[in-house]
């Protein structure tokens, strides 16, 4: 199966390998890197229609898609994504149909003007739940535009369960929402890995690939090994993803994340999962005055670990360290410095999140 729009379209990159070929692309270059062959490979169990998150962006001529391969400035208009779901597809279409006839203005990213962004369109892909947020820019027509949005749900109610109205006031490109209006529906979309329920919002962030978050919430557990009388830190912690399995078999675990929804969701988390030994701590991981931890799990951003952080990482003195990375390279980077701390590369696993893209993920374990 080859989407129409591949070649052209800047969110898949692989697509034309047979799947066995792609991950041995994806693994080789790991390895290259690495200098040695990881322990598992974990391929996803779904290779089309498994993302849980998309951002359509909206272009100045009405496209409702992604941007071209390389081109930050243009824009693919997708009829029929094999990335997510065929409910993403119709809810797509049918807002790029709605905003041409209503003439709402697309956003254009070069000259600042006009107000319609994006469509996120998130899933629960074991919940069957979908949430959509309108992103807009900001306007001084609010009652206009929530009806107008209002109008565009009856469109599409058959398919989701909470519709949003998002508005981001800032010239940055990002779907990132500043303020937003709950329009219809729950104000959580819930998603479910292994026995554990999420709570998610707009801005959350969360494993975009929910069959492979499931395999990559058991392999981190099973190298971080927690044991009943441990103190573990899951840094860069977001919603909770890792927390409330981790608790289930330690003494405590402290989360860390600077997202400022992100503390309401992991207490709310917690507690529908009835989680007690478990505590947030709500700013940056290199604002930490010291980390007093017997292991650690992180999952920090692309870019990698604040060199503040590798500081207080190394300091910690934490028997065991479990990396989870979509970004090898800053990955192996953070490895070799923490290296210079007495910790060394145990074990890697690489799991394929991402199919058809060059991404894949890694977990390592470290020791001293």
């Amino acid at each position: 199966m080859l989407c129409k729009h591949y070649g052209k379209c800047g969110g898949c990159q692989l697509q034309h390998l047979s799947y066995k070929k792609q991950l041995s692309y994806k693994v080789n270059r790991v390895t290259n890197l690495f200098k040695i062959e990881p322990e598992e490979i974990m391929p996803s169990p779904k290779i089309f229609y498994y993302r849980n998150r998309m951002d359509w962006v909206v272009g100045p001529n009405y496209e409702v898609g992604l941007k071209e391969r390389g081109k930050w400035w243009a824009y693919v208009d997708i009829n029929d994504c094999l990335l997510q779901s065929k409910e993403s597809n119709i809810i797509r279409n049918s807002f790029r149909e709605f905003i041409k006839e209503k003439k709402v203005l697309p956003w254009n990213t070069i000259e600042h003007t006009g107000l319609v962004r994006y469509i996120v369109i998130r899933e629960g892909k074991f919940t069957d739940e979908r949430m959509v947020t309108i992103v807009t820019y900001k306007t001084n027509e609010f009652e206009k535009y929530r009806n107008l949005w209002i109008e565009f749900l009856e469109m599409i109610k058959d398919y989701v369960s909470t519709v949003y109205w998002g508005v981001n006031p800032d010239l940055a490109d990002v779907s990132y929402v500043k303020e937003k209006y709950l329009l219809w529906g729950n104000k959580y979309l819930r998603e479910k890995l292994i026995n554990n329920i999420y709570y998610i919002l707009p801005n959350t962030f969360f494993q975009p690939n929910s069959y492979t978050a499931e395999i990559l919430l058991k392999k981190a557990i099973e190298l971080l090994e927690p044991k009943s009388k441990d103190t573990i830190f899951d840094l860069y912690s977001g919603i909770g993803t890792f927390s409330i399995e981790i608790a289930k078999y330690c003494n405590k675990v402290i989360g860390v994340d600077s997202d400022p929804e992100t503390k309401e969701l992991f207490y709310l988390n917690a507690k529908y999962n009835e989680i007690k030994n478990i505590e947030f701590m709500s700013k940056r991981v290199e604002e930490l005055q010291r980390i007093k931890a017997d292991k650690i799990l992180l999952d920090p951003p692309r870019s990698g670990i604040h060199p503040k952080a590798i500081r207080l990482i190394g300091d910690s003195n934490a028997n065991a360290i479990v990396y989870v990375s979509c970004n090898p390279k800053t990955q192996y980077r953070d490895i070799r410095k923490l290296e210079s701390y007495g910790y060394s590369l145990e074990r890697y696993i690489l799991i394929d999140q991402f199919p058809h893209t060059l991404h894949i993920e890694s977990i390592a374990l470290l020791k001293k």
